[in-house]
């Protein structure tokens, strides 16, 4: 039994977000005890996180609309829509990819702060491939094959490792590791041909990809909020130390949240949707009971985590980045939001127009405090600043939910477990300040 119940979609899915964020984690671990210097590192942080800005925000909102209209599809409508996706992915890919080309030279400064950046065109070549790629991952999920995910998991992220720190270990730089994640990248895509080949319909349909866009468009622009949300620190820093790679790399050490806390909750809160959706008040109960394990998990992992990370910070990574250590015990403090699952249920309700405005304010209110506390405290005043909006977001999502609902938080949150975490965590966080 207990391997018949690894083997399913949603334990497939968690796997899956906690290699992604592992490997993330593991690189800049030891990239950090490399011989790279810190402008180095940051040069790579840099170009992932012009990556992720440019492309977040329609590989999600398109993703989602997938999930949640193939399902309606008839069978010939899915094997089209497999064909239709990929040839969707593959042209935005290409159009963006020589957006960032041909505009390098407003982009570039716009969103880093820098004229140029070092391996700029050849991670252009490993995003226009890539990119594609992480298609791979939900048609496994939408034709059910776990054992396929967990394999793909692996073949991916151990390779990406590979690819990343081998060459710079061996004293061969950064260079080489972007020309190995440029072959992994052609590799994935490959494969993704493949498998459209042996499971879609090549056949244009305008119909259906006018249907995909429409539905995603919102989502799309949700996600582009959010993206914002979640890109706008790394900018901020960028913008208030013009040209300073080493403090960029400080912050972005520092500006991680618990990755176990967000694929846990992340797959939890997928998992729950379809219970709202199916029955409101057996959906609460369920997302109330069965949080209470979630609790239990990562809230003392995450007070461990804040009491012990100023010592290992420079254990795991390296001295040069003492200073990240208060930025990450402040955005440690985001589990508590993260553990409301109001959003959830406002989704299961189908109300996203207000979660759309919801994250409007939230963006705002991010960018205000963001100037306004970096100059105050500097980096961690950043720091602040997005835990603010962030907290923001469940306020409001909660609030609502009472007013125009009727659902108080305590339908589906167990608040007396929920409170006692809360100030456990708030209090370790003080005790980090002051020893």
């Amino acid at each position: 039994m207990p391997a018949l119940q690894l083997f399913t979609n949603a334990k497939a899915v968690q796997f899956f977000q906690l290699a992604r964020q592992g490997t993330s984690i593991l690189i800049a671990i030891l990239l950090a005890k490399s011989a790279l210097s810190t402008s180095q590192i940051g040069a790579y942080e840099m170009l992932f996180y012009l990556g992720f800005i440019t492309s977040f925000f329609w590989t999600s909102g398109l993703m989602q609309g997938m999930l949640s209209m193939y399902p309606r599809e008839t069978e010939e409508g899915r094997r089209r829509f497999v064909f239709n996706s990929f040839l969707s992915f593959c042209l935005v890919s290409l159009g963006l990819t020589l957006l960032m080309w041909g505009g390098k030279q407003w982009i570039l400064p716009a969103l880093t702060g820098k004229a140029s950046l070092d391996y700029y065109a050849i991670f252009l070549w490993f995003s226009l491939f890539n990119l594609p790629a992480t298609l791979q991952e939900n048609f496994y999920l939408l034709h059910e094959r776990p054992r396929q995910l967990y394999l793909w998991a692996i073949f991916s992220f151990g390779l990406q490792l590979a690819a990343v720190l081998i060459p710079v270990f061996l004293g061969l730089g950064l260079g080489v590791s972007f020309f190995w994640l440029t072959v992994l990248a052609v590799a994935k895509w490959g494969w993704l041909a493949i498998y459209v080949v042996k499971n879609g319909r090549w056949s244009l349909d305008r119909s259906l990809l006018y249907r995909w866009w429409i539905l995603s468009t919102p989502l799309m622009l949700y996600a582009l909020i959010s993206g914002f949300n979640q890109s706008f620190d790394s900018w901020l820093v960028g913008f208030s130390y013009p040209g300073d790679e080493a403090v960029f790399a400080v912050f972005r050490y520092g500006a991680r949240e618990f990755p176990l806390v967000i694929a846990m909750a992340n797959a939890f809160s997928t998992a729950m949707l379809p219970e709202i959706a199916k029955n409101l008040e057996k959906g609460l109960e369920a997302i109330r009971i069965k949080s209470i394990s979630l609790l239990h998990a990562l809230f003392p992992a995450s007070i461990l985590l804040m009491l012990g990370s100023k010592w290992l910070f420079p254990l795991v990574f390296s001295r040069a980045f003492d200073d990240s250590v208060l930025i990450f015990n402040v955005f440690l403090l985001i589990t508590i939001s993260r553990l409301v699952f109001s959003r959830t249920v406002l989704v299961g309700l189908q109300d996203n127009k207000m979660i759309l405005l919801i994250s409007i304010a939230e963006f705002f209110v991010h960018i205000a405090a963001g100037f306004l506390f970096v100059s105050i405290w500097g980096l961690a005043g950043i720091a602040i600043g997005a835990l603010l909006a962030y907290t923001l977001e469940k306020v409001l999502i909660c609030a609502y939910l009472y007013s125009k609902h009727g659902i108080g938080i305590s339908r589906y949150t167990p608040m007396g477990l929920y409170l006692w975490y809360s100030a456990a965590l708030l209090a370790s966080f003080v005790v980090s300040l002051l020893f």
